[in-house]
């Protein structure tokens, strides 16, 4: 009974009000794509939040310390998926980033998100110092493998959710803040100066994809190309702008949605703003902002540094999935393909979600002693 009360029913209540608008959402933004069954997407969304939920009991019963010894082969057995879906992977939308398991679709890309986190939190908790530059190589390169596969793939967006984690980790680590800044800072205005010279003086840009490129640049001014790079960004802004202040309602919007791309998935922040307005949009984000609270609650009590590394990487995870996949949605970022948490439609974005919060109440379910560094 002690135990049961320090689950944060916080946490899981704005879970399943997510959950809850996630069926309802998709259930608009879908009921006519196949027809005769309005319902089809919001059964297998069911079926997911069911699993996910089972996921979510067990992992939170587990210690997260017993975790631990298995960090490697957690990080191995990511990566491994990830090599696997480059040389047999499932091809769709431009992207081989799916394994095909009998009917369903596999992205490992997702739970090598979670890999990462446990394998850089063993690394990092037996690292005794981090504030000198030679010792941030190590950890980088520990992250830039899985990175470089989901890259590959191509999936960019997720590919810059792995250095947001490593970033965010490192810092949590004890690495300088000048020493990040300096890193990742001077690596992004490298980016941008090669990007430069690519376009002004034809100077070679390796391993970006055309497309890749045009979604990073259309953003700024996606009437450049309406009928192309820019046509995602055009229409989820029109349909953002269609809601208003309230919105239009469910299931009356399928005129507008007709042309509005990946509206269950990348592009399901602009249904709820179609479905309810600025207001549904706020109150949305609202949510987010308390499930990142309450998150970080958790992750404050932690009291030795692999639990507070594993869960400031599952926090870091889920905040800049809501961040990216909003602002594409805003066109205030590029276009690079996340899932919203908890409410886009998919399997393993919705067990990596649920997995994540299962450790968040591990976290906080099995305390233990003071070990922190001094």
């Amino acid at each position: 009974m002690a135990r049961l009360l320090r689950v944060d029913f916080g946490l899981l209540l704005v879970v399943a009000v997510l959950c809850v608008a996630s069926l309802m959402v998709i259930g608009s933004a879908t009921h006519a794509d196949v027809p005769g069954s309005p319902l089809y997407y919001v059964q297998h969304q069911i079926q997911w939040l069911v699993l996910g939920t089972l996921l979510l009991i067990v992992t939170a019963t587990i210690n997260y310390r017993d975790v631990r010894s298995y960090a490697a082969y957690i990080y191995a057995f990511g990566v491994i998926l990830l090599t696997v879906v480059l040389v047999a992977g499932h091809s769709a939308l431009g992207a081989q980033r799916w394994i095909q398991l009998g009917p369903f679709q596999l992205q490992p890309s997702e739970f090598a998100k979670l890999a990462l986190v446990v394998g850089l939190a063993d690394l990092l908790a037996q690292r005794k110092r981090l504030d000198r530059m030679r010792d941030l190589w190590g950890p980088i390169l520990f992250a830039a493998i899985p990175a470089a596969l989901v890259f590959k793939q191509p999936d960019l967006g997720t590919a810059l959710i792995f250095v947001a984690i490593l970033v965010v980790m490192l810092f949590m680590a004890g690495a300088r803040i000048w020493h990040l800044l300096l890193l990742f800072g001077g690596g992004f205005g490298l980016v941008v100066l090669w990007v430069y010279l690519h376009l002004n003086f034809h100077v070679p840009l390796p391993f970006i994809h055309a497309y890749q490129l045009k979604r990073l640049l259309v953003f700024l001014n996606p009437n450049v190309d309406p009928t192309g790079s820019g046509y995602n960004i055009i229409q989820s802004l029109v349909s953002i702008g269609s809601g208003g202040m309230t919105g239009l309602g469910l299931h009356s919007n399928q005129a507008i949605l007709t042309f509005l791309p990946e509206h269950a998935t990348d592009f399901i922040f602009a249904v709820v703003a179609l479905d309810f307005g600025f207001a549904g949009g706020a109150v949305l984000l609202a949510l987010y902002l308390v499930l990142v609270w309450r998150s970080l609650n958790v992750v404050s009590e932690v009291r030795d540094p692999f639990g507070a590394l594993l869960g400031a990487g599952i926090v870091t995870m889920l905040a800049v999935q809501v961040l990216m996949n909003a602002g594409m949605a805003m066109g205030v970022m590029p276009v690079v393909g996340v899932p919203l948490p908890f409410l886009s439609y998919g399997g393993s974005s919705i067990l990596t979600d649920f997995l994540g919060i299962g450790v968040l109440l591990s976290l906080r379910l099995h305390p233990g002693k003071l070990t922190f560094r001094s």
